[in-house]
């Protein structure tokens, strides 16, 4: 930290990341040439920053923290192809800026959030490197029939392949952080398998991993209200699918391309209902 640090809000989420080999090791898995534009999200002292303006054509920069400002203005006086956008990365319209790779450390506490938000950009990217914690990014690569395998292993990879490069102890940021973190990187992709409709894909994911552990047919039925269907009209459609899919299996054991499947026959069976109640 130099003399025109600030004192890091923890609101925010902020550790920067300071340690020179992590930075390079984002960047080298982000493969950046001259034609690049890149996004970053959070600012922090300007140390990724810097490197990524070495190397790109352009770099959006989206912070919240005003305070941030005198680096900022130190990082664009250096490279005039950084631009600062100074408001909330969650209320950015993405599509409104022209990128193609994405590089940042982001603030834990918008993991979730900001990540579905950059893969469901209608513009789309070619890859992204992001800084986690630790156990989020297992999630994010678990595999069924694992601990780690859940709803945002599913929905993260049902667009995109995700693979992580390392993790990243505490001692490379400041302040340090009190758990590992890990870098990720993430391409885009068309999806293995094909869904008739996303919204009935996402209440099913909800639904299924509310009650991993259980049988499929248990957890539809547990879980009635998030697919906004009743428990008889889930035991209906439970009973009527039963020779297409197995009920019988366990929730965590689903591969991505089954859930498809369910998705696909529960779409069906909402479709029978609206036209029998019209």
């Amino acid at each position: 930290m130099n003399s025109n640090s600030h004192k890091n809000s923890k609101k925010l989420g902020q550790c920067f990341l300071k340690d020179k080999n992590f930075v390079k090791k984002a960047i080298n898995s982000a493969n950046l040439n001259t034609e690049d534009i890149v996004l970053e999200i959070g600012l922090g002292e300007g140390v990724l920053t810097k490197e990524l303006a070495k190397v790109a054509k352009k770099v959006y920069v989206i912070e919240l923290d005003k305070r941030l400002e005198v680096f900022a203005k130190e990082v664009v006086k250096e490279y005039p192809n950084v631009t600062i956008i100074w408001e909330d990365a969650l209320k950015v319209d993405l599509d409104s800026l022209d990128f193609n790779k994405i590089v940042a450390n982001l603030p834990y506490q918008i993991s979730s959030p900001i990540t579905f938000k950059f893969l469901e950009r209608k513009k789309g990217f070619d890859l992204a490197v992001l800084m986690y914690q630790y156990e989020f990014a297992k999630r994010m690569v678990g595999k069924e029939d694992t601990k780690e395998y859940g709803r945002l292993s599913v929905a993260v990879q049902y667009s995109a392949d995700v693979k992580m490069v390392c993790k990243v102890p505490p001692t490379a940021f400041s302040p340090k952080p009190k758990v590992d973190s890990a870098i990720v990187k993430l391409i885009k992709k068309n999806p293995d398998y094909e869904v008739l409709n996303e919204k009935t894909f996402k209440n099913l994911l909800k639904a299924l991993f509310q009650h991993r552990n259980k049988t499929v047919g248990k957890a539809l039925v547990n879980s009635a209200h998030e697919l906004n269907l009743t428990r008889e009209y889930v035991k209906e459609f439970v009973e009527e699918y039963s020779e297409e899919f197995d009920f019988k299996e366990r929730v965590f054991k689903l591969p991505g391309f089954k859930i498809g499947e369910l998705s696909n026959l529960l779409n069906k069976f909402i479709s029978k209902l609206s036209k029998l109640e019209q």
